[in-house]
């Protein structure tokens, strides 16, 4: 089988990649900042800084995955096209 058609091959049987993430987690970020600033509570503020730096965490793995991915596609591709 040509090497161009393994690629393809491999594409259909390939797990959607999600789209980027950034737009979701700023969202809750700036939901956690309006309850924030309307709670009096200074427990609920520490306990919004801490799932603001998990969510902080998950945005810098998120891209990771996709910079890892985008990677060995390149890496496959390119040992792909060499004899």
């Amino acid at each position: 089988m040509p090497r161009k058609n393994i690629i393809d091959e491999l594409k259909k049987g390939a797990p959607e990649i999600p789209t980027n993430t950034c737009a979701y987690i700023d969202f809750v970020l700036e939901i956690l900042k309006e309850i924030k600033e309307e709670s009096p509570s200074h427990q609920i503020g520490e306990k919004i800084d801490l799932i603001e730096s998990h969510m902080e965490y998950l945005r810098y793995a998120n891209q990771s995955l996709r910079d890892g991915g985008e990677y060995w596609y390149r890496e496959c591709v390119t040992q792909s096209s060499k004899k």
